[in-house]
C-alpha cells in the first residue's frame, strides 16, 4: 500500500519531532492522571455533601413530620364532638402552637366539617371534599391554595380523620436554602414527588444518593449527574486544577531537556543514522587541464544542536560500531540521486571517490552499494573509486581481495588514501591490485619548505610510475604546489585550491557551468575552423 501526501508528513514530522512529541505525551500523561485524581476526589467529596445536605434537609422534615404528628394526635379526641366555636378554637390553639402547620382539620365522609380556619361548621360542597388515602400524601384544596399542592398528614379514628396541611411552599424553600446548587428531592411513601427547578435539566442518569426518614414516610433524594460534578470540580478544585497543569507543564520540559541531552556518543551515532543526519559534501578533483573531472565524498554531520561536525570526530566511532557501512550507503545513495538526474553535466568518465574502511572488506555489502549505483548510468558515465583508509588493519586479507576482485570487474577502481601516512601502505600495494595513489596532503604542503625539502613527494610520485599506478594529490593550496606537481606529470588534483567541500546541489551548479563553457568554446572552435 502506498502512503499518501498527508501520511508521509505525519510520518516524517512525527520522525523529526519525536523527542518533542514524547515530552508532550509524558505531560499530557501526567495531567490525565492529575486530572483523574482530581476528578475523584471531586466526586468522593460530592457525594458526601449530598449525603450531608439530604441529612439537614431530612432531619427538618423529619421535625415537621413530628409536629404533625403531634398537633394531629391532639386533634383526634375533638373528632367525636361537634364543630362548635369552642372546637375550632381548640384547633386554632393547635394549629398556632405547631409554627410549621397551617392548618388543623377534620374531616368526616370525605368532607372537611370543622377547620382551625374558621369558627363554624363547614358544609359539604365541592370546596370542603377531600379525598384521603394515605397517611401522607400530597393534594390540592380550594379552602387552602387551589393553586399549590398542599402536604397533608392523617390520623384516623373510626370513620373519621384529624388532618394537618404543610404548605408545600415551605418544603420548596427548605430543600432550596439547604440544597442551594443541588436538586434534592421529597419522594413520598406514596410515590408523590416534591422538588424545586435549579439550572441542572433532570435526569434518569448520574449517582442516586437517597436517604429514608424514620418511619420510612418520605425519602429525601438526589442524582448527581456528570455535569454537576465537573462544576463542582471546577468551582471547588480549580488551585489543584492549575497546580496539576503547571506540573505536567514541569514535567513536559524536563522530560524535553532530558530525552534531547547528549547521550554516550555511540547512543548518539545510532541516532544520528535513523534520523539520516549525515550529509554528503562533494570536494572537486580536477585534471591536468585543470577542468573538474570528478570528486570525493565526503561525510557531514548536521547535528539539530550542535550543527556541523567534521568527520574526524565521528568517523572512527563509526568504524568502531560498525556504523559506517549503513552510513556509506546512505551516501551513495544521496549523491546518486543529484548526479542521475544531472549527469548531462558530467564528462564521461567521471571520477567518484568515496571512502571505506578495512572494516567494511570483509563482507560484500559495499558491492552490493556499487552495484546499485553503477547499474543506474550508462556504462562508461561514472568512474567509481574506493578509497581505503588506515585507521585499522583488514584482518581478513583473504575476504579484502575477493572484495576487491569483484569490484575490479565491476568497474570500480581501487585507491590508497592518504598514502604514506599509514603502517601497511606498501604493505597493501604488495597484496593488492591498486589502481590509484593519493598523496597525503601533508607531504603536499612540504612542496616549496626551505627547512622540510619534497623528496618525500618525488618518491612516491616514482613509486607509482614504476608501478603504473595514477597518482591524486590532496591538500593543493597555492599555485606553486600546483605547479610543482604538474611538472611531476601527476593526473589528478584536489584541494582547496579548486575548491572546497560543496552539497551537491552547489556542486552540480558548478558542473553546468563548466559544461556550458565547453559547449561554448566547441562552438567557437567549430566558427573558427
Amino acid at each position: 500500500m502506498t502512503l499518501t501526501c498527508k501520511s508521509w508528513f505525519i510520518i516524517r514530522f512525527a520522525i523529526r519531532y519525536k523527542h518533542f512529541l514524547l515530552a508532550v505525551l509524558l505531560g499530557l500523561s501526567v495531567l490525565a492522571f492529575g486530572l483523574g485524581g482530581i476528578y475523584l476526589h471531586a466526586r468522593g467529596s460530592l457525594e458526601s455533601l449530598v449525603n450531608e445536605k439530604s441529612n439537614i434537609a431530612s432531619a427538618l422534615l423529619q421535625n415537621t413530620m413530628d409536629e404533625a404528628h403531634i398537633a394531629v394526635n391532639k386533634a383526634t379526641p375533638l373528632l367525636g364532638a361537634a364543630c362548635t366555636p369552642a372546637t375550632a378554637e381548640e384547633l386554632k390553639r393547635i394549629s398556632v402552637l405547631s409554627p410549621n402547620i397551617r392548618t388543623i382539620n377534620l374531616v368526616k365522609d370525605d368532607y372537611v366539617y370543622c377547620s382551625s380556619l374558621f369558627s363554624r361548621t363547614l358544609k359539604k360542597n365541592a370546596n370542603t371534599h377531600i379525598s384521603i388515602d394515605n397517611r401522607l400524601f400530597l393534594a390540592t384544596h380550594n379552602y387552602f391554595n387551589p393553586n399549590e399542592n398542599i402536604l397533608f398528614l392523617s390520623s384516623k379514628a373510626g370513620d373519621r380523620y384529624a388532618i394537618a396541611s404543610i404548605d408545600v411552599h415551605y418544603i420548596k424553600k427548605t430543600l432550596k436554602t439547604i440544597g442551594q446548587k443541588i436538586p434534592l428531592t421529597v419522594t413520598l411513601n406514596n410515590q408523590q414527588r416534591v422538588t424545586y427547578n435549579t439550572f441542572y435539566s433532570e435526569t434518569k442518569n448520574g449517582t442516586l444518593i437517597a436517604l429514608n426518614s424514620r418511619d420510612d414516610e418520605f425519602t429525601i433524594s438526589s442524582r448527581i449527574s456528570q455535569q454537576m460534578y465537573l462544576d463542582y470540580m471546577l468551582s471547588h478544585l480549580y488551585i489543584p486544577i492549575y497546580l496539576c497543569i503547571i506540573i505536567a507543564i514541569i514535567i513536559s520540559i524536563n522530560g524535553y531537556r532530558q530525552l534531547k541531552r547528549p547521550r554516550s556518543p555511540q547512543e548518539e551515532l545510532r541516532r544520528a543514522v535513523e534520523d539520516n543526519e549525515f550529509l554528503p559534501y562533494l570536494q572537486p578533483i580536477v585534471n591536468h587541464q585543470g577542468r573538474i573531472c570528478g570528486a570525493e565524498i565526503l561525510m557531514r554531520w548536521h547535528h539539530p544542536n550542535q550543527g556541523f561536525i567534521m568527520p574526524d570526530l565521528f568517523i572512527p566511532l563509526a568504524e568502531d560500531t560498525g556504523l559506517i557501512t549503513i552510513m556509506t550507503t546512505q551516501m551513495l545513495t544521496s549523491v546518486k540521486s543529484y548526479l542521475l538526474q544531472n549527469q548531462h553535466y558530467l564528462p564521461d568518465g567521471f571520477h567518484l571517490a568515496i571512502n571505506i574502511s578495512p572494516g567494511q572488506c570483509n563482507d560484500l555489502l559495499f558491492y552490493n552499494d556499487c552495484l546499485s549505483f553503477m547499474s543506474v548510468f550508462p556504462e562508461g558515465k561514472v568512474k567509481l573509486v574506493a578509497e581505503l583508509t588506515e585507521r585499522e588493519f583488514i584482518e581478513d586479507t583473504g575476504n579484502a581481495a575477493l572484495l576487491f576482485e569483484k569490484l575490479h570487474n565491476l568497474g570500480v577502481q581501487i585507491a590508497l588514501d592518504d598514502f604514506g601516512t599509514g603502517h601497511s601502505s606498501l604493505a597493501y600495494i604488495n597484496q593488492f591490485n591498486i589502481d590509484i595513489i593519493k598523496i597525503d596532503k601533508s607531504f603536499t604542503h612540504l612542496i616549496g619548505s626551505v627547512d622540510m625539502p619534497s623528496h618525500i613527494v618525488d618518491n612516491v610520485v616514482d613509486l607509482a610510475n614504476r608501478l603504473n599506478i595514477d597518482v591524486v594529490a590532496e591538500g593543493v593550496e597555492n599555485a606553486t604546489q600546483e605547479a610543482y606537481l604538474k611538472l611531476r606529470n601527476i593526473q589528478f588534483f584536489q584541494g582547496y585550491f579548486y575548491d572546497k567541500p560543496i552539497p551537491p546541489a552547489v556542486f552540480i551548479e558548478k558542473m553546468q557551468q563548466q559544461s556550458d563553457r565547453q559547449a561554448r568554446l566547441s562552438a567557437d572552435l567549430s566558427l573558427n575552423g
